[in-house]
């Protein structure tokens, strides 16, 4: 992807942007991310009349237009979901926890995700039996930090620039350390790495699928009238409590890699890390065969690395 800003007023933005197969784009992106128009030569303009690789294309382009926006001029037009600054700032908060508060945080969710097939592991929550019965479930916790977007940024720019390395975080999410935590302080030393800190964490939102292949999602509380800056979504595993913290960190992590994928760039290289991400990414690596499975721990893809193996594989 290659973009270029050709215009801009005081609501408005133009950019030109050039995706992998050539075709030129012309996207005017607002202030707060509103594609106003999208002109391109090389799908068609009916969105029905594409296949799945060019829709894809489409949805590229504009993410990218979106993103190259947010960068260049600073506007926040990116969904938070789709923001690798916010999700880098909420890995940055949760490295920055000791146990006692990740278990406050995180625990009900990670006894949750273990609870299907460790027998001697409680579930948490209270959903109907029949959930259990389907194949795809997927948990949901919503993370929210006390800092604005333009606090994250810097300590992005600042203590991300030394934490979040490719080093650091292939010694993070290969490691069999019986406590991740622990494991985490010898690498990045025991005083806080940054600023950012977590005001609130979501309860655990539940998505599954039932026989008619429509998704459904039982809802738990929210804290906030605000979009959250991460949620995390694992899929159950036998996870057992010394790997709460590497299943979590690995998922934001692929979470960052998915945000790149899905703008039609490679990611920086310290996220270039196999496993399960944003659940709709795993989704579109899985069914479309023009993305390769990044899902997938054990998938053999140049340049990217797998974490300590998880047992996935029968819920994708």
């Amino acid at each position: 992807m290659e973009a270029t800003i050709i215009g801009k007023d005081e609501v408005d933005v133009g950019v030109e942007v050039v995706d992998g197969s050539r075709v030129e784009h012309r996207i005017v992106v607002g202030h707060t991310g509103e594609i106003k128009s999208h002109v391109q030569d090389g799908y068609p303009d009916n969105p029905s009349k594409r296949t799945n690789k060019e829709d894809d294309a489409v949805s590229r382009a504009r993410r990218f237009a979106r993103y190259h926006v947010y960068r260049e001029k600073g506007y926040d037009t990116l969904p938070p979901a789709e923001n690798p600054d916010r999700i880098a700032g909420v890995l940055l908060a949760i490295l920055d926890l000791d146990q006692a508060e990740f278990e406050k945080y995180f625990g009900t969710l990670c006894r949750q995700v273990g609870s299907r097939d460790l027998p001697d592991v409680e579930p948490p929550l209270d959903l109907p039996p029949e959930v259990y019965n389907e194949q795809f479930i997927v948990y949901h916790q919503h993370v929210y930090l006390n800092q604005d977007l333009e606090t994250i940024q810097q300590e992005i720019r600042q203590a991300g620039s030394e934490v979040l390395t490719e080093q650091t975080i292939q010694e993070l999410v290969t490691t069999d350390s019986q406590n991740f935590f622990s494991k985490a302080a010898s690498l990045l030393g025991d005083e806080s790495l940054t600023d950012l800190s977590i005001e609130g964490v979501s309860g655990v939102h539940t998505r599954y699928f039932e026989d008619t292949n429509e998704d459904r999602i039982i809802e738990s509380d929210d804290p906030f009238d605000r979009e959250p800056d991460a949620r995390i979504e694992l899929f159950p595993t036998e996870l057992t409590p010394e790997f709460y913290g590497l299943y979590i960190v690995n998922n934001l992590i692929c979470q960052i890699r998915d945000c790149y994928i899905g703008m039609g760039v490679e990611p920086p290289a310290q996220y270039r890390i196999l496993g399960p991400g944003k659940d709709k990414y795993t989704g579109k690596y899985y069914h479309f065969d023009f993305y390769p499975e990044y899902f997938d721990h054990e998938a053999e893809i140049p340049g990217y690395s797998p974490p300590i193996p998880m047992q996935l594989d029968q819920y994708l």
